[in-house]
């Protein structure tokens, strides 16, 4: 079995679906279909996008269900243009409620008695603890209703590739998932979607390695821009690259934004937002049926530092655990192929 660009991709189809980033070449299939497509599902242990792994208090869980069909029309010349599209869906196995919608902390609820009241706040901070947890009690209330909504995700490119390198114009809209909670919550658009189109260059210098960028500008929901960079390495781990029976894939990734988040809002600064290593051995059960485990190391970078620091769920229940991203994650994946 060839190790062709068809199978390579679709086995890293659960990542490259809604990451954005392009799939790996490593060599050209050896028979030609002018229509062909893959079909994956799978499952990941904590809940990611981008590079960020959210926190447990946010999805109120941690692990995902996500599934793609991805399909691709060859024009027709080698080394020339492919129309390719992806739909991708993603939804967390637990909660939908951005922090399950926490009471407001005590010391809040105390200094908002004590503006009622129109006495100093010392006064009440200084009241006997029985009288302040009654004050507590008669005033709880909740932060707000927030939601973080399944992932649905469209991308459409035009792909042009030569020996050593390609090229990818597309778009992308997106409803739902993290971005659509920066859209919702954070720019307060009332629609939890964004629409972006994106350059997707790749340079494939060898067969084991590609290295590129992906540069989305995003134009509705949130406007700004987001760069993906990464570096791939690709090898058998059983077979021979002509016969591959397991391959073994490592990536370097980070993302990074411009113009894209406000200092209004409590949310990520621009900047560095995320860095990420991901190894993952997609196994060629049959020539059309890969099983692709993986597991990624991820970093926060200053950007998405920024979000927790802060957090206004963070602030407002007095919960230091109520930020949205974890500072360092290891996500664990599994995911299965089918390729037509």
């Amino acid at each position: 079995m060839k190790l062709s660009y068809t199978l390579i991709a679709a086995a890293l189809l659960s990542t490259t679906a809604l990451a954005g980033t392009p799939a790996v070449t490593l060599e050209q299939a050896p028979d030609f279909k002018r229509l062909s497509g893959s079909l994956t599902g799978g499952y990941a242990t904590n809940y990611t996008g981008r590079g960020y792994v959210v926190s447990h208090s946010v999805a109120q869980g941690d692990s995902v269900l996500f599934s793609a069909l991805k399909t691709s029309y060859d024009f027709g010349r080698e080394g020339g243009w492919t129309f390719n599209n992806t739909i991708a869906y993603q939804a967390p196995t637990s909660g939908h409620t951005l922090y399950g919608n926490p009471n407001v902390g005590p010391n809040h609820i105390l200094a908002g008695a004590a503006q009622k009241l129109n006495m100093p706040l010392s006064a009440v901070m200084n009241m006997p603890q029985a009288v302040k947890d009654q004050i507590v009690s008669q005033n709880a209330r909740k932060i707000k209703q927030a939601n973080i909504e399944n992932e649905f995700a469209i991308v459409s490119d035009f792909k042009y590739t030569q020996e050593k390198w390609n090229v990818a114009f597309g778009h992308k809209f997106v409803h739902g998932g993290l971005l659509g909670v920066m859209a919702k919550h954070y720019r307060d658009q009332g629609a939890s979607c964004i629409n972006e189109v994106f350059v997707a260059p790749e340079w494939t210098p060898a067969k084991w390695i590609s290295m590129g960028v992906t540069t989305s500008l995003s134009f509705q929901g949130i406007r700004g821009w987001w760069f993906e960079p990464y570096v791939r390495l690709k090898a058998p781990i059983v077979g021979t690259p002509e016969d591959v029976k397991v391959a073994g894939v490592l990536e370097f990734a980070m993302s990074a934004t411009a113009d894209y988040f406000d200092g209004r809002y409590n949310a990520c600064d621009n900047g560095t937002q995320a860095f990420w290593i991901k190894f993952s051995t997609p196994w060629f059960i049959k020539k059309n049926l890969i099983l692709t485990p993986g597991v990624s190391f991820n970093w926060l970078g200053e950007g998405g530092l920024k979000a927790n620091q802060a957090s206004e769920f963070k602030a407002y229940t007095e919960n230091s655990s109520m930020v949205p991203f974890q500072e360092f994650g290891v996500v664990g994946s599994v995911s299965l192929t089918y390729t037509f």
